[in-house]
Parts: C-alpha cells; sequence; structure tokens
C-alpha cells in the first residue's frame, strides 16, 4: 500500500517524511503496511471513513508522534490528572 497524495501532504506539512512514518508506524519492517490514507490500520479507509472523506485517524497520530519527538509518546504520557 502506498500513501496517497493527501497524507503525503498532511507528512510534509508536519515535517515527517514518508520514510520516517514508516519506521516510527512499523519498526524494523522498512515499509510501508498501513493504509493509503496514513493511518497504521490497514483497513482504515472504508472502516474508520469513507474513501471520498479525509482520515481522521493521521491527524491524532501525528500528534501523538510529534509529541514523542521522533517516536510515538507512551500512552501514560497523554493520561493527565
Amino acid at each position: 500500500m502506498r500513501l496517497n497524495d493527501d497524507a503525503k501532504a498532511m507528512l510534509r506539512d508536519a515535517g515527517v517524511s514518508q520514510a520516517e512514518w514508516a519506521r516510527a508506524s512499523f519498526p524494523g519492517a522498512g515499509r510501508w503496511f498501513g493504509d493509503a490514507c496514513g493511518c497504521i490500520d490497514d483497513r482504515c479507509i472504508g472502516y474508520h471513513h469513507d474513501e471520498a472523506d479525509s482520515c481522521g485517524c493521521l491527524p491524532s497520530l501525528l500528534e501523538d508522534y510529534r509529541g514523542g519527538v521522533g517516536m510515538f509518546a507512551p500512552v501514560n504520557a497523554q493520561i493527565t490528572g
């Protein structure tokens, strides 16, 4: 699966390369296994959203990634009080 143009643009705007996103999402794999929309769930299009709609997952995943400074933030780091 290759990333679609919307996902590529969102990654670019966030300052994250496609290769960096693939490595962070699938460590050790060396390639992208997620869906075209940039979500790490390979069935996102058609399950989380329709093909014509934007992915709501990618902005949240990018926020988590950028909050972890180059890696996904630990789940407990997102929990406040």
